[in-house]
């Protein structure tokens, strides 16, 4: 099943490069800056509609751009107490659509509609042997059976969450908007007003959503330098959420969110990227740092322009603040232009 998953994938990579066609005669690569796309990973915070940053420049009129991203992260992390239990033992693969169209005068609109299969996937025997040969703790992951399914929370002697077998199906789908309010032209910087509205179309009961509705306004801002300069971006804003299904009692109604990367071309067409990500919990009325702490999130990246305005990017996230987030994540992504 994990085999025929990631082949029906990599042959939907293949058909989009070949769609999209592979030759500009005279067209210009890009200089933009990118940010490397990522959010929390945690399968108790992925289920919301936190944004990742985006783009500091808008889409022109009559431009629009496909892309196809593939996020499989692990996660490993428990805690207990006289009324608490939590276990967070499982690998989630998420694949996500997302399509932007430039409006004019500084505008755009997209979605993005993903794909959740949990499974007990394949990363625990590579991390078990990483920690080995680095003389790292394994934090209690030889003591448990590998590649399993395990999300519980008990709280009070009520099973909250429970869900111990390999699920799929879609997840939450998400609005996005943006305004162009600065420009290199004018600031010598980009900057960008952009707003995302996710709502609740995936299963809840499995993690598939949250059943909230989620409305996130922020700004992205980026450096303009030659790109084989070190640029810099970043950005932040607030995250706004209805009740939900999942812990309903203990959910936030607003969570901040912020991002602080640096990139630069280091080869031809060869870009790579440092960044980091940082969150308000998600939770109250726990003691268990998985849901009660701010986590951050470290990543390192890289993004190949296969030819003009068509890249392959691939980055990984390790969490920086312990069990708030996944403890790896591997992206994955195609984008093209139409």
């Amino acid at each position: 099943m994990r085999s025929t998953n990631l082949s029906r994938i990599g042959s939907l990579l293949y058909l989009l490069i070949l769609a999209s066609g592979i030759s500009h005669a005279g067209a210009v690569f890009s200089t933009e800056v990118r940010p490397l796309y990522s959010f929390n990973q945690s399968p108790l915070i992925q289920i919301y509609g936190l944004p990742a940053l985006g783009e500091a420049r808008v889409l022109a009129q009559d431009e629009s751009d496909l892309a196809l991203r593939l996020q499989i992260s692990n996660n490993f992390t428990g805690a207990q107490t006289a009324g608490e239990f939590l276990n967070l033992d499982g690998e989630t693969h998420r694949l996500t659509l997302a399509w932007r169209q430039g409006l004019g005068d500084g505008r755009e609109w997209g979605f993005e509609l993903p794909y959740l299969w949990y499974t007990g996937g394949f990363l625990d025997t590579y991390i078990e042997r990483f920690h080995d040969s680095s003389s790292l703790p394994q934090g209690g992951r030889t003591d448990v059976p590998l590649n399993r399914v395990n999300y519980r929370y008990v709280r009070h002697g009520v099973n909250l969450i429970n869900v111990t077998h390999p699920v799929n199906g879609p997840g939450d789908l998400r609005l996005q908007g943006a305004k162009q309010i600065e420009t290199p032209e004018t600031s010598g910087y980009a900057a960008a007003l952009r707003a995302s509205l996710k709502l609740p179309t995936g299963r809840e009961s499995e993690l598939l959503g949250s059943g909230s509705t989620d409305l996130a306004l922020w700004l992205s801002v980026a450096t303009t330098r030659p790109p084989d300069q070190w640029n810099m971006y970043g950005g932040g804003g607030i995250m706004y959420m209805t009740e939900g299904r999942v812990l309903p009692l203990q959910q936030r109604n607003h969570v901040a969110f912020a991002t602080f990367g640096v990139s630069r071309m280091i080869l031809p067409h060869l870009t790579v990227s440092g960044q980091l990500d940082a969150q308000t919990p998600f939770y109250d009325y726990t003691q268990f740092r998985q849901l009660n702490s701010y986590p951050i999130q470290g990543l390192v990246g890289a993004r190949w322009e296969l030819v003009p305005r068509k890249f392959l990017e691939f980055s990984i996230s390790e969490d920086l603040i312990v069990d708030t987030s996944a403890d790896v994540v591997f992206t994955l992504s195609l984008i093209l232009p139409f």
